[in-house]
């Protein structure tokens, strides 16, 4: 404990100070606890994340330029543009991920377009729509994982959407994560009882993986599609009355930058679809 000298000392029993360093640490935690005791804010800052609004203008402006394959240029660009917003929310190693997984994608591509036959072509195609989308996923997984249902709210309400849309996108929103967790969680269950799923299992027993996969995760996924919806419903979302919001939402510096290059790079595409640019 902390004498009226400043000396940590043992206990009440043993006045006798501790020296040395932990003293300084003990001195340290005193500090640490008498500033929590005051109100004084110690814990970590919130991640970073884009203003939900200009979050669903990129959302939307990606969506349009998806399908403009004449400039792979402008959708590495996109994919670039995704990953640094990624990085700036925090997400550093998730962007990796998508940025590994869409070199992939661009060698597969390129990799079938060199086999001469129809099923090839065919995986080429499936492999460039993929290529075309894969922006759309990428920066909603990280709209998804750093909007809060609160904020999500407070944008749509005052973009004046209707309120039965905006119960439906915030339920969803809080659905994907849930479901992911559910696949997680019923891989682990099956990994437990020996039910590993492995590329083996796979190509060995599909019909079984699937089976002892997707019954359990579809039974639990019905239960928390009921229990979101309870949530919203206890907590007013069908309400006719005017709402309130506990956010004050603002742009920033940074999210006016991410709309703009986001809107440069969606028009350069767009114009690419149009023939505007060849």
């Amino acid at each position: 404990m902390v004498n009226s000298n400043g000396q940590i000392t043992r206990s009440q029993g043993d006045p006798t100070p501790l020296a040395g360093g932990r003293a300084s640490a003990l001195r340290q935690e005193a500090r640490t606890a008498t500033g929590a005791a005051g109100g004084t804010h110690t814990g970590a800052l919130a991640a970073r994340r884009l203003d939900p609004r200009v979050s669903i203008v990129i959302l939307i402006l990606i969506n349009a330029a998806a399908f403009a394959p004449r400039l792979v240029i402008g959708q590495i660009a996109m994919v670039a543009l995704s990953a640094s917003v990624a990085v700036w929310c925090g997400r550093g190693a998730t962007a990796l991920r998508w940025c590994m997984a869409y070199a992939a994608v661009m060698v597969a591509g390129y990799a079938f377009l060199l086999i001469p036959n129809g099923i090839a072509a065919s995986f080429a195609t499936m492999v460039v729509t993929v290529r075309c989308v894969f922006c759309v996923g990428m920066f909603a997984s990280t709209m998804i994982a750093t909007t809060r249902v609160g904020e999500l709210a407070c944008a749509l309400q005052r973009a004046h959407l209707p309120r039965h849309g905006i119960i439906a996108l915030c339920i969803a929103l809080r659905f994907f994560p849930t479901m992911a967790g559910e696949f997680r969680a019923v891989a682990e269950a099956m990994r437990v009882r020996g039910m590993a799923i492995t590329p083996k299992s796979v190509v060995s027993q599909p019909v079984r993986v699937m089976e002892n996969l997707l019954v359990p995760v579809m039974s639990r996924l019905s239960i928390v599609a009921d229990e979101l919806s309870n949530a919203a419903i206890v907590r007013g979302m069908d309400s006719s009355r005017p709402r309130t919001s506990y956010y004050d939402l603002s742009l920033r510096a940074a999210d006016v930058t991410f709309l703009v290059l986001f809107a440069a790079v969606a028009a350069v595409l767009i114009l690419s679809r149009a023939g505007v640019i060849a």
